[in-house]
């Protein structure tokens, strides 16, 4: 981005003329962006735009006022605001930003809004933009009418409903598929593409998509375990070709509704991890029991085969990597932060959600070979990561900001792509700092895409 951003506190000011719009900066500032103050000059914020006087003032420099009527066609707090501005000369334009609205469910109470999975991240979201500069908002598909929006704003340490600006960008952390593929959330797209308004990880990712986009890449092959569709003559050559399979839902996450097949003699010994059943394992006496058993399944959705590969166990359980990758200022690819996911006694999948553990990964690589290799292993699987996100971004539709990549390591210490998410878990990420790395990187994108079209008139 090419585009000067600099952190600037917006205040409050009362006007004689209530009817003006006006606007207070420091003789520094204008003497910095060689502003004309005898031309008006246009304030965005969010998409919206107004017309105001210049008046030159014995400010700060950081310091930028805005008559409360501005505040208010704005829809902004009439209190002092961090944000980050930038000013064209070209059409005498400052564009006041990032304006950023996290779209999800939530649970209203009377103690306050509950963001389920998501609330601590939002209040990281929260003071890190208080920080740098910003305004930051959570919403549900609800509050969005004909082009107005409400949305819970962190203020006097609580979560408060109020009217906000009409973003810059939308985060989409909607945790539901059938709310996501409903009538009501595809007119919200619809919408907010007619205002320009960019959402990113507008939806979740089918597993079969995300295999064929990775598998028609020739150099990516050697790094996916055999996946088809099922289908009766395909699975059956699956399950004659391998010792042991993954079935999946192709629309699944959290490790749900996953069943690992083991051959034992002749006999078929089908785990299940939840949502298939009571029981947890069921043997079949040949191949043709177990497919009649599973057949129902597939007149609601489609399932994948997957081989399954001998990876790396950590005390005789499964273990394997979560990378979590996310765009960054130049739009480019970066992997954010690791963690080694270690799966519950029982279970075959290393969710943290089924009751997996997390470690730091180069620990137990170290562990698991030595210091070099782990060294080695742990970029390697970063610059798997971050190929794998480029790939996808650019063949799924819409835009991609994050993406959690799941790596196993075999017994050789091949890698092995095990399964790619949009919506990654906010929980497996340490709490040993702050405000964690996703939290950095997300504003970081955000901010690219707020100040894109400023970088655009600059150029």
């Amino acid at each position: 981005m090419t585009v000067s951003l600099l952190p600037i506190t917006i205040v409050p000011i009362k006007m004689f003329q209530s009817n003006e719009y006006r606007i207070q900066i420091s003789h520094s500032l204008l003497k910095y962006w060689n502003i004309d103050i005898d031309r008006p000059l246009i304030i965005t914020i969010g998409i919206n735009r107004v017309e105001a006087i210049i008046e030159g003032a014995a400010i700060m420099k950081e310091e930028i006022k805005l008559s409360e009527n501005i505040f208010q066609e704005f829809s902004l707090p009439i209190q002092e605001n961090r944000l980050l501005a930038s000013y064209s000369n070209k059409d005498s334009t400052v564009t006041f930003g990032p304006i950023i609205g996290l779209l999800t469910e939530l649970n209203d109470q009377e103690e306050g809004p509950d963001f389920r999975s998501v609330h601590t991240f939002c209040e990281e979201l929260h003071d890190m933009i208080s920080n740098i500069g910003g305004f930051f908002f959570v919403f549900q598909l609800k509050d969005w009418t004909e082009g107005k929006l409400n949305g819970f704003c962190f203020q006097n340490e609580q979560w408060q409903k109020t009217p906000v600006p009409l973003p810059d960008v939308i985060y989409n952390r909607i945790h539901s598929r059938k709310l996501e593929a409903s009538p009501s959330f595809q007119k919200f797209k619809t919408d907010i593409a007619s205002w320009n308004i960019p959402i990113f990880n507008d939806q979740f990712l089918s597993k079969e998509k995300v295999h064929q986009y990775l598998y028609s890449e020739e150099h990516m092959q050697p790094y996916l375990p055999e996946t088809v569709a099922i289908t009766e003559a395909d699975f059956q050559m699956m399950i004659k070709k391998y010792p042991s399979l993954y079935i999946k839902p192709i629309h699944g996450s959290q490790g749900r509704n996953i069943i690992r097949i083991s051959k034992i003699n002749k006999k078929l010994l089908a785990e299940m991890s939840t949502g298939m059943g009571e029981e947890n394992t069921r043997l079949f006496d040949d191949y043709t029991r177990f497919y009649q058993w599973f057949k129902p399944y597939l007149k609601n959705r489609t399932f994948l085969a997957q081989a399954s590969i001998p990876l790396m166990t950590y005390k005789n359980r499964p273990l394997d990597f979560r990378i979590l990758c996310h765009k960054n200022f130049r739009d480019s690819w970066k992997a954010t932060s690791a963690i080694a996911r270690i799966s519950a006694d029982q279970q075959f999948v290393s969710n943290i959600a089924r009751g997996g553990e997390m470690m730091k990964p180069f620990n137990i690589l170290a562990i698991l070979s030595n210091r070099n290799t782990a060294i080695q292993q742990l970029a390697l699987m970063k610059e798997l990561a971050v190929e794998v996100a480029s790939i996808i971004s650019q063949r799924a539709e819409g835009l991609i900001g994050e993406l959690g990549i799941d790596i196993g390591v075999d017994q050789n210490g091949k890698l092995w792509i095990i399964e790619v998410n949009a919506k990654p878990s906010k929980n497996f990420e340490g709490q040993d700092k702050k405000i964690r790395p996703s939290a950095k990187a997300l504003i970081e994108y955000c901010t690219f895409l707020a100040f894109s079209n400023v970088t655009i008139k600059e150029e």
